[in-house]
């Protein structure tokens, strides 16, 4: 998030509003005097952004398809 704040700073205030304070699109949209459609289109390009810089920085998340937690070697002893 610090890369992204230096470089496009309009991106990570959209991204911080909508996902950590949780404002709505009608929120974001009267804050920044533009529509709802378009605020839509400016956190989809705000989040693009982001992926690109994790993909840059070659970073892996959970949650991405091709990473998958290990299952773990549980050990069942019969009493």
């Amino acid at each position: 998030m610090a890369g992204l704040r230096s470089k496009h700073p309009d991106a990570h205030d959209l991204l911080f509003d909508y996902y950590v304070f949780g404002k709505t699109f009608m929120r974001l949209a009267y804050e920044h005097h533009c529509s709802n459609g378009h605020i839509g289109k400016k956190l989809s390009n705000a989040e693009g952004i982001l992926d690109g810089l994790l993909m840059a920085l070659e970073i892996r998340l959970e949650m991405d398809p091709d990473v998958q937690r290990e299952p773990l070697a549980v050990k069942v002893s019969a009493l």
